[in-house]
């Protein structure tokens, strides 16, 4: 049985949405546990398609 990783990130400010410096956090948090750079992702957006959570799961 294989290990999965979730790596989620959530806006600070789910009505502006994620920032760079939020969606760079997350990129980093997922390399770090060594998921797959062409892993997909799942985002939940707002009414204005702000990013306001990303989702991804791989195994390291």
């Amino acid at each position: 049985m294989s290990d999965q990783v979730n790596v989620q990130r959530k806006a600070e400010d789910p009505k502006a949405g994620m920032t760079v410096g939020e969606l760079y956090a997350f990129a980093q948090a997922a390399l770090a546990y060594d998921i797959d750079p062409r892993t997909p992702v799942k985002i939940t957006a707002g009414w204005r398609q702000q990013v306001q959570i990303i989702t991804t799961r791989g195994r390291p």
